[in-house]
């Protein structure tokens, strides 16, 4: 009975609070309370750019034409052969999407195959050449991750150059793999990290063929403009028994005798094992393919996470990718011939520019200036970024890529800078237009 007595007891609650705040005492309350913003706040140059308000009203591929009537020379964008303005691709697109609609409605595996898909993937394929097969991407920067991601695993090895583009960073970060990281396109230092490896091999009594081991690098660096040294690294994932994934998503289009990318360059076919190709720059699409042999490609099907999981593309950009081969098929070697006549004029009217120097290849579309004289880096960035305000406002669109690598980067070695790039459908006269231009307003501000 005590016990029931004890466990039964009711305890004395304590009187409960019944005082009301008045109205003047809420109004107070209301009046002090200050709500967290739901956006995060914007950077000094963030808020530059949306104070700017351009927006872009028109493209002819060697201008665009902003929405305060700048009509800009075209030294921004990757659209490096002209592709988004040809009739061909447009009508290709039109005709596609009066038979298919514009979406595909599922991811590959399921009911999101259509015919235009298969039809590029096959003419990828041919126009690559060495029996090779080709998978399709809905997105460009999905490509190079979910490949990556989908050979290489828990235990496996990857060596990475460590300028690589974010995509690649990022796949090599999902694969959970061991990473090492080697040089920006530094083959000796490729050596030394390789050598290292093989002598831990050697000490733990490791069988480097139990381990899947790749080295990743790009054809050209989108971070540097830089040509991959093809000859020297295929020599090296040669001797030390390593597999090579090469991202040529700026490459292709724009290196070798027919735009193939660094293979056609250095007249090395099939001596890359994966390859990953966006179609959102010289072909002017959306969405990317990874080119290999039947088992590359085979494999993705069931292990790249954004051929399983995403939705496929929409049947109009594949037929408009189809279009863009046909047009390299015929018109390619004109084309690279045109491309590096306005890079050699582009190089002579930049390469003067006191102030800048420049980090890119002399084979690569894509150009790099750097501030010669190393400052703080917030201060170059607002450097970088007042030049590029001043370009646009005078007619010339440039980039500025502070932002980018502070934001997007996993590794911040990289300098920021002025990236200019060349196309096909620039006269000389737009070449020399924008030399000029940006000579100009680099000397109001280094």
């Amino acid at each position: 009975m005590i016990i029931w007595a004890f466990l039964t007891q009711t305890k004395k609650r304590p009187g409960k609070f019944d005082a009301k705040l008045s109205d003047r005492e809420k109004n107070a309350l209301i009046a002090d309370w200050t709500p967290v913003s739901l956006t995060p706040s914007l950077s000094a140059s963030e808020e530059r750019t949306v104070s700017s308000g351009k927006v872009l009203t028109g493209y002819t591929g060697r201008t665009m034409t902003t929405s305060d009537g700048i009509e800009a020379i075209n030294c921004g964008n990757f659209d490096f052969l002209g592709m988004s303005i040809r009739g061909e691709v447009k009508e290709a697109s039109r005709e596609a999407l009066e038979v298919y609609g514009c979406g595909s409605c599922g991811p590959r595996g399921f009911y999101g195959t259509i015919m235009p898909h298969v039809t590029l993937e096959e003419r990828f394929a041919e126009f690559m050449g060495q029996g090779q097969q080709s998978i399709m991407y809905s997105d460009g920067a999905s490509t190079s991750s979910s490949t990556v991601a989908a050979f290489a695993k828990r235990g496996d090895l990857l060596v990475v150059d460590e300028g690589c583009f974010e995509g690649l960073l990022t796949g090599a970060l999902l694969s959970r793999s061991n990473v090492r990281h080697f040089k920006h396109n530094d083959m000796d230092d490729l050596r030394r990290v390789l050598e290292e490896i093989k002598a831990e091999d050697k000490k733990l009594g490791r069988d480097a063929l139990e381990q899947r081991r790749f080295i990743v690098v790009e054809g050209i660096y989108r971070n540097y403009g830089t040509v991959l040294d093809l000859p020297r690294l295929v020599d090296l994932k040669g001797e030390f028994g390593f597999r090579l994934l090469v991202d040529e998503s700026l490459s292709f289009g724009t290196l070798g005798d027919r735009g193939q990318g660094v293979t056609d360059l250095y007249g090395l076919p099939g001596s890359v094992e994966i390859t990953t190709i966006s179609l959102e720059n010289a072909l002017g699409s959306v969405g990317g393919v990874t080119v290999g042999d039947e088992e590359v490609t085979d494999h993705q099907r069931l292990s790249g996470a954004g051929y399983v999981f995403s939705a496929s593309a929409c049947p109009f950009v594949s037929e408009a990718a189809v279009a863009g081969l046909g047009i390299m098929e015929r018109e390619g070697k004109s084309m690279m011939n045109t491309l590096k006549k306005n890079l050699k004029v582009m190089l002579k009217e930049v390469d003067g520019i006191k102030g800048l120097t420049r980090t890119s290849d002399d084979r690569s579309p894509v150009i790099f200036l750097v501030l010669k004289k190393e400052i703080e880096c917030e201060e170059e960035k607002d450097i970088l970024k007042a030049i590029e305000e001043a370009c646009m406002e005078d007619g010339l669109a440039v980039v500025a890529t502070g932002d980018h690598i502070g934001k997007h980067l996993l590794y911040k070695r990289v300098r920021a800078g002025i990236r200019i790039t060349v196309n096909v459908v620039m006269t000389e006269k737009d070449v020399k237009g924008a030399g000029r231009i940006l000579k100009e307003k680099v000397r109001m501000f280094v």
